[in-house]
């Protein structure tokens, strides 16, 4: 297990290109039919916040790359200090930063989370939706702090925006050890 702190996170992500993703997930809608849960739904400042989590269609995880078959154990993976490669989606209208940066406020004490295989969890404020996708055959176990999901919410909120140099982007999403087999977090507009 790797432990990073966020001037790490920050120099790992600086040092990823910021190129263009096919597959992204555009919203809630590539969930397989029937399997979204919202698990909370809130007013924050007057802004809905919302948390949910759904099964994803096979062919957004398969459009991202092949899952790994190696593993001959059953286990979780902890990706709780993990580095992840930042990547901007190319286009317009991304998602306001600073509703990205109250939704990492929001969720930032919220300790660790298990993400079961093929499933989304993501949460909505204003503007902004952030994802964490487990396209991996085991479930990954993930922190909320700002070394990690919070952490990783703002970058890619500040980073990969409509404004950012060699955009204009539209958000972005950040890959665990730069590998979407395992996993990624993505940043969107809502």
């Amino acid at each position: 297990m790797f432990f990073a702190s966020i001037t790490s996170f920050a120099f790992i992500a600086t040092l990823a290109s910021a190129t263009a993703i096919p597959g992204a997930i555009k919203s809630p809608a590539e969930c397989v039919s029937g399997t979204e849960t919202i698990a909370n739904s809130t007013s924050i400042d007057g802004v809905l916040f919302t948390q949910g989590q759904c099964q994803l269609d096979s062919s957004i995880l398969s459009s991202r790359n092949a899952k790994s078959e190696s593993s001959l154990t059953e286990r979780n993976i902890d990706l709780c200090g993990a580095p992840c490669t930042t990547y901007c989606n190319g286009g317009t209208g991304g998602p306001n930063p600073n509703d990205c940066s109250a939704l990492a406020s929001a969720i930032q004490n919220n300790g660790g989370f298990t993400v079961s295989p093929g499933t989304a969890i993501y949460y909505t404020l204003g503007s902004c939706q952030a994802y964490i996708i487990n396209n991996d055959n085991q479930d990954i176990y993930y922190c909320s702090d700002e070394g990690d999901f919070a952490g990783v919410i703002n970058y890619l909120a500040f980073n990969c925006q409509a404004s950012t140099p060699g955009g204009p982007y539209l958000g972005g999403s950040c890959h665990f050890y730069d590998n979407t087999g395992i996993g990624w977090v993505q940043v969107q507009t809502a």
